[in-house]
């Protein structure tokens, strides 16, 4: 824990004084800081598996290519939370190749696509507190031959598609989406708010999906085509269709259909994501609609109950005052609250 106080320390420092984007790169034998347009790529360059990567607030270009297992933390994606150090974002194509199983991102915003070329193998990828502005591609160029395994997003907010063609034992949950999901085979969806509207029938919310198990979601769509694919378990999940389309053979256990959101959501959220929506649950609701373990239904529940504000792990600047000159002793006033996170 002392040497993540003094990455942060570091952090502001050079945030402060430089007034850019820092990376902080935490070896086990040593920290280099690292600045520039070119900050990312130059860290990644020189770490190796097991390494950490400490991202301040701002903007970062990636690397051509992910090919090593470390962990990128961030400051995180959400505006209010990181009022005092701008979110962390990533610019450029991410493309995770060959090399790069156990790579683990949190606490940022990916304004460009994220894909796996098919031919790649690659195991353990994690996405946690991230969002996603472009399309996720599992499956690029072609389709794999070798199934890519315990994958994992955990509370993020996707923008766009998400392909997970050759993705299978892997877990999506706590998360919200606001396109659509296809090509998912014997994966775990629980916990998540599913904001698409299909414009017709051509386009369920999950497509060309089967033997998934689909648990505890809340689907915000009035249309009827939901889940597109074969043999997917289905349950304590909320829809607003009285008889949602849920593919073919499904097993279908304990849903809630028919359902006025008015009557689940404090305030329904709008069918277009934004941070100032609304995911908790009328108080009536969260013991009207529980999931099958006994927690609600959405975002809050579950195992990863939805982390206010999307705060990442690390220490979280909440706070931030700096004056515009020094006092009459020459000494600049900075002022700074850090709050430590449990998880």
């Amino acid at each position: 824990m002392k040497k993540i106080w003094i990455i942060l320390s570091i952090l502001c420092a050079y945030t402060m004084v430089n007034a850019q984007s820092v990376i902080v790169l935490h070896s086990t034998d040593a920290t280099t800081v690292f600045t520039g347009n070119t900050a990312l790529a130059d860290a990644y360059a020189l770490a190796v598996n097991g390494d950490t990567l400490y991202l301040s607030g701002g903007g970062f270009t990636a690397p051509s290519g992910f090919e090593k297992g470390v962990k990128i933390l961030g400051a995180g994606i959400h505006p209010d939370s990181t009022a005092a150090t701008y979110i962390t974002q990533i610019s450029g194509p991410v493309n995770i190749n060959n090399g790069a199983d156990g790579l683990y991102f949190e606490g940022m915003q990916f304004s460009d696509y994220i894909h796996v070329n098919y031919s790649h193998v690659v195991d353990d990828v994690s996405f946690v507190r991230c969002k996603f502005n472009s399309n996720i591609d599992f499956g690029y160029n072609g389709t794999p031959n070798t199934n890519r395994e315990n994958y994992a997003f955990i509370q993020c907010v996707f923008i766009n598609s998400v392909d997970l063609q050759g993705v299978t034992n892997s877990l999506i949950t706590n998360s919200i989406f606001n396109n659509r999901v296809f090509n998912s085979m014997s994966n775990t969806i629980k916990n998540c708010s599913f904001l698409y509207n299909p414009s017709s029938t051509s386009y369920d919310v999950i497509s060309a999906s089967n033997t998934n198990t689909i648990t505890n979601n809340i689907f915000h769509t009035t249309s009827s085509a939901i889940i597109e694919g074969a043999s997917n378990t289905v349950k304590n999940c909320v829809f607003i269709d009285d008889a949602p389309g849920l593919g073919v053979s499904p097993i279908d256990v304990n849903n809630y259909k028919n359902v006025d959101l008015s009557s689940v959501f404090v305030a329904p959220p709008a069918l277009s994501f934004s941070f100032d929506d609304n995911y908790h649950l009328d108080s009536g609701a969260e013991t009207t609609y529980p999931g099958d373990d006994g927690t609600q239904v959405g975002v809050y529940g579950g195992l990863f109950p939805l982390k206010e504000g999307f705060v990442p792990q690390n220490p979280h600047i909440s706070f931030k005052n700096i004056s515009s000159g020094t006092d009459e002793n020459g000494l600049l006033n900075i002022h700074i609250n850090v709050n430590a996170q449990d998880n």
